[in-house]
């Protein structure tokens, strides 16, 4: 009786193992798109753009000075993409009878951190123009790109004739996609 209990479990494990179960299957395709239609390009400055350099002693007038402007520019491109930068006009006075005892453009010079290329060529543009010049070329394609910009003026003695006054002109940065 034993070895037919035995017999019988093993006959009942067989039958219940070679019987597997046949499910139904069916499939319906979809197709799924992603439509790239517009490139995407802006360029942003930061919370506080403006750049300040301040002379105060006779020594300032002696060396270099650079304003260092840490994330102060972020592209948005989805094409590779080049930066180029000038000025919008000639140093102002904030005394408006001075119109000719003026700082010249190119005393400032402008430059990419090497540390915040994102994939592009540097170009120091060592003398501010008003036509634009290339800093940064062949940048990859990205979101929220950062770029830590830093101004120079490498020799300021042209600055102690000046009167003393607040001098400005206006920086405006391109990007344009390749």
């Amino acid at each position: 009786m034993k070895k037919n209990l035995i017999l019988s479990l093993f006959a009942l494990v067989a039958l219940c193992l070679g019987q597997q179960a046949k499910a139904q299957v069916s499939t319906a395709p979809v197709t799924v798109n992603i439509d790239l239609q517009a490139a995407v390009l802006s360029i942003a400055l930061d919370a506080s753009p403006t750049v300040n350099f301040v002379y105060g002693t006779a020594a300032e007038y002696t060396a270099s000075k650079t304003v260092a402007k840490p994330g102060h520019l972020t592209v948005i491109s989805n094409k590779p993409y080049e930066i180029a930068v000038s000025a919008d006009g000639l140093f102002t006075s904030s005394n408006s009878t001075n119109t000719t005892n003026l700082p010249a453009l190119g005393i400032v010079g402008i430059n990419i951190d090497p540390a915040t290329l994102h994939g592009g060529s540097p170009t120091p543009v060592t003398a501010l123009t008003q036509v634009d010049q290339v800093l940064v070329s062949g940048a990859v394609a990205e979101i929220n790109a950062a770029y830590n910009v830093n101004y120079t003026i490498t020799n300021p003695s042209s600055l102690i004739s000046l009167p003393l006054e607040v001098y400005t002109t206006t920086v405006t940065y391109t990007a344009t996609q390749l």
